[in-house]
């Protein structure tokens, strides 16, 4: 939810906080995906008034500031201290730029180490990953109250959910899941997309926060762009959003993202394959988690799937994890080391909208823009080993 907010009289900020209270108790519960913390609640219009105009002094902004707000997603009018933060660093859509020709210019023509990641995909030949399956191929390795740690065909899975039942028997006897060029688009977009990476030789840039950056050619819009191009080349037909969602302040991003989803949905209904991408974000900025593939250093891939609430399950969840095992059971066969452990959490990311729904994590906030790049030439190797001509 955009709003426009001015800041002249009192009463003009009480008829404000009206219409958002109103807003939240019309909305509330719609479209949550993640958690709030520290929440630090505004009972009077008197306090949320010196706040917010406290903020306007420091920022020094015009009488009119454009913000994204989570507040469809409270149940009460909550404030957290985050959402005070990010006010710091305000950036709405007007802040993105995106150079598409600067975006080629770097990407073309495809360098020696896409085609050493293509190299080794081209020596695997079959493709049936879900054969030849038995329970001893799924084994639980650890449990505790918080996660449960599981082997799944080789695949190292997390789950911190409370569904400690997932059917994996019943997706590893299933058929694998095929799609065909021309037909079966694949649909990306950006849900945090400031996410951005650590400088290096051949990708200098500025941050708007730490490492987060609102130029396109160097986040996450360039990273999706990047894997698009990659899955073009090879006859997959593609929609990358370049829609920006965070505007600065990530409460409200999934909110802003399953809006997008929602309109790209509706004009693509060729779209087969959905693809939040995203980099990791951790409190140390520096990790860096990469592997070796044929001398070239290459960003982890991480998945994230979020099977639903305890209340109300994702209807799409084993389909979403069933793609998602084929890709990271393909990964072990042909770049070994390129995916972290797999993460399903009480969560949905979007994935309740359509099935061969999936987030990826491209690396770090320590890794570079050429590790990443990379990563997401070997998810598009493997993606097209799943489409049939």
């Amino acid at each position: 939810m955009k709003i426009a907010v001015t800041f002249f009289k009192k009463k003009e900020n009480k008829r404000i906080y009206d219409k958002i209270l109103k807003n939240s108790r019309r909305e509330k519960n719609k479209y949550i995906n993640i958690a709030s913390s520290d929440n630090i609640k505004i009972k009077n219009y008197h306090i949320i008034a010196v706040i917010l105009i406290c903020i306007i002094i420091t920022l020094s902004c015009d009488n009119v500031l454009y913000f994204a707000t989570n507040i469809s997603s409270i149940k009460s009018l909550n404030i957290t201290k985050e959402d005070i933060i990010a006010l710091n660093s305000m950036a709405n859509i007007n802040n993105y730029t995106f150079d598409e020709e600067k975006q080629e210019e770097v990407q073309k023509p495809i360098e020696q180490d896409y085609l050493a990641m293509d190299e080794l995909a081209n020596l695997y030949n079959e493709q049936a990953v879900f054969k030849n399956i038995t329970k001893d191929d799924i084994k639980i390795i650890s449990e505790n109250s918080t996660y449960q740690k599981i082997n799944v065909c080789g695949v190292d899975i997390t789950n911190y959910s409370t569904n400690r039942n997932i059917d994996f028997e019943a997706i590893l006897n299933s058929e694998d899941k095929y799609f065909t060029k021309g037909k079966d688009e694949i649909l990306m977009y950006t849900t945090h997309t400031s996410e951005s990476y650590a400088n290096s030789e051949k990708y200098k840039f500025d941050y708007t926060s730490p490492r987060r950056t609102t130029d396109g050619n160097y986040n996450m819009l360039y990273i999706s762009s990047c894997l698009a191009e990659s899955l073009n080349s090879k006859g997959i037909n593609t929609i990358c959003s370049l829609t920006p969602h965070d505007y600065g302040e990530y409460n409200s991003a999934y909110m802003n993202s399953r809006r997008t989803m929602e309109t790209l949905i509706a004009e693509n209904p060729n779209a087969s394959i959905f693809i939040d991408v995203h980099r990791d974000a951790i409190e140390d900025l520096d990790f860096a988690p990469k592997v070796n593939l044929k001398g070239y250093d290459v960003a982890n891939l991480m998945l994230v799937m979020g099977i639903g609430y305890e209340e109300e399950e994702n209807p799409y969840y084993m389909q979403n994890l069933k793609l998602a095992l084929q890709i990271q059971i393909l990964a072990n066969k042909i770049y070994p080391g390129l995916f972290r452990s797999m993460i399903i959490r009480n969560s949905i990311y979007n994935q309740d909208m359509k099935e061969n729904s999936f987030l990826v994590e491209v690396g770090a906030s320590g890794n570079t823009i050429d590790e990443a790049r990379l990563a997401t030439r070997c998810l598009a190797n493997l993606l097209n080993i799943l489409y049939k001509d």
